[in-house]
């Protein structure tokens, strides 16, 4: 019966599927990202004041959302602003 190969004693090399790729590093994001996200969570939180402080019959009268529009359009802005946020560096 053939024998196995020997395997060589001490440091082995690692295989190509067990290193981890070298880490790169991210771009900075430009600096005009970080003012859009604040400034769209402002801009949501003013949006939501602004829906329960300037309710008129115009906006009660909207088809879509009602008396509601304020929150709506507010959490939308506040999701884009957090959207925007993500991908600051």
């Amino acid at each position: 019966m053939p024998q196995s190969k020997h395997r060589r004693k001490g440091k082995q090399r690692p295989r190509a599927y067990q290193t981890a790729p070298p880490p790169k590093n991210p771009v900075p994001s430009a600096p005009w990202v970080p003012a859009l996200g604040v400034g769209l969570l402002i801009g949501g939180v003013a949006i939501i004041l602004a829906g329960y402080l300037l309710l008129d019959e115009v906006a009660r009268n909207w088809p879509i959302f009602g008396a509601n529009w304020g929150l709506v359009g507010g959490f939308a802005v506040l999701i884009a602003g957090f959207v925007v946020l993500t991908r600051w560096r």
